[in-house]
């Protein structure tokens, strides 16, 4: 009976000494307080802290944690991965906290999601126990901008073709996936601010596609890649000489699949030169006649109207002008006409009758429908006739002609009348 309880008692006491022994070992445990940014972005830096815990009733004697960063995260020059933290005292569970903080590095080419970043520990003399924690890497400004467009050529004529290019560029560092551009010609809703609300409407684009759809898609843009999208189009012949805004929408998803749809508009150029044509219409002048007035004749032949014309007839050797040298004219529509008169002395001697030309050097400034300004200098050439190859000296010898006839005709009339009285006294 002795020997049992004896054993009993041994064994009691083998297990207070296991217990005590248990609770006298350090219970070291590192969490993941935090990093920021977070998420943290490729070819960027990040700071994160971890706390150490002692969770024992024993201290933690030489505790070394180290930073052990692989692909794609890498620590910055400055900092060292080994910190010997020392002894680590026990107060009691989870109050007594050691926190530790790195300067973390991301690859430019890291992948976008969740990846580890290794740390281990030991005390003194011990094995290293490794921990795993997931930072979260992704795009910071996941952004697909418009780069550039160009029309080819610059002012669309009004039923004619032309070409549109849009350039896109991944501005972020990372790959962006069914990039998409939609090259909207439909019916453009435009805001107008008014007193109290804002009026909508909906403005008519004047475009038409040409062998292929308004909206292109690529694959896959890889970070800081271009892609040129090309649109063949036409202008409608009745359209309007304007700027017209083209809404576009792209739309594209990153490698987290987060989708994202940007809206802009661009602008195409409506219009053509103005074709004007200048002619002599009518003058008093010949080569007799020195004094006189010219008038000018201006035809709108092209699809532009045509704002703010003004004419001037320059001074030459040639001649003087009598009258004011310039003429405001204003608008010209399409297929319309004014005229500008001006009186002007040619400057020859009275002896010379003999036919010749001047030159009248014009000068018209005007600008198109869409407020471009034109300046030219157009050379007329008048020509001075002489009377009789204008009519007029036909004309006079003409008169004279009946003058006499009248005055023969007249003569004979009163001689047969004179004479037949004469025989009547008889």
């Amino acid at each position: 009976m002795k020997k049992k309880l004896m054993l009993i008692f041994g064994l009691l006491i083998i297990l207070v000494n296991i217990a005590t022994g248990l609770e006298s070992i350090p219970e070291l445990d590192i969490v993941l307080m935090n990093h920021d940014p977070d998420p943290a972005g490729p070819g960027t830096y990040f700071d994160v802290r971890f706390k150490i815990i002692n969770d024992g009733v024993a201290a933690a004697e030489d505790v070394v944690v180290e930073l052990v960063p692989e692909y794609p995260f890498s620590l910055d020059l400055n900092e060292d991965s080994r910190r010997d933290i020392g002894d680590l005292p026990a107060y009691g569970k989870s109050r007594n906290v050691i926190v530790v903080k790195y300067k973390v590095r991301v690859d430019e080419t890291a992948v976008e999601g969740e990846n580890p970043l290794k740390i281990r520990y030991k005390l003194g003399n011990s094995d290293w126990i490794t921990e795993e924690f997931d930072i979260s890497v992704q795009t910071l400004d996941a952004t697909v901008s418009i780069e550039s467009v160009e029309s080819i050529p610059e002012i669309i004529k009004p039923g004619e073709p032309a070409q549109v290019r849009i350039k896109l560029k991944n501005m972020a560092d990372s790959v962006m996936n069914d990039v998409s551009l939609k090259f909207d010609l439909g019916l453009s809703t435009i805001s107008i601010p008014a007193t109290s609300t804002q009026i909508s409407y909906f403005d008519e684009i004047p475009f038409a596609p040409l062998h292929s759809a308004t909206e292109k898609k690529i694959r896959r843009l890889n970070p800081g890649q271009e892609v040129i999208f090309s649109y063949d189009i036409i202008a409608y012949a009745d359209a309007e000489p304007r700027v017209y805004k083209i809404p576009l929408q792209v739309k594209y998803y990153d490698e987290l699949e987060a989708d994202y749809t940007k809206n802009d508009v661009v602008g195409l150029i409506v219009g053509s030169k103005p074709e004007i044509t200048i002619n002599i219409d009518e003058t008093t002048l010949n080569s007799d006649k020195q004094s006189g007035n010219v008038i000018i004749k201006f035809i709108n032949k092209g699809f532009t109207d045509v704002k703010f014309l003004n004419a001037m007839l320059e001074d030459t050797e040639e001649y003087d002008i009598v009258s004011n040298n310039e003429v405001y004219l204003g608008n010209l529509d399409s297929d319309d006409y004014e005229t500008a008169e001006f009186e002007i002395f040619v400057n020859q001697n009275k002896e010379d009758s003999s036919e010749k030309s001047i030159n009248l050097p014009l000068k018209i400034e005007y600008k198109d429908a869409n407020n471009d300004e034109y300046e030219e200098i157009i050379e007329l050439d008048l020509h001075l006739y002489s009377p009789e190859k204008l009519g007029q000296g036909n004309g006079n010898n003409i008169m004279l002609f009946a003058v006499i006839g009248a005055v023969l005709i007249g003569a004979v009339y009163f001689y047969r009348r004179r004479k037949k009285k004469t025989k009547n006294k008889k």
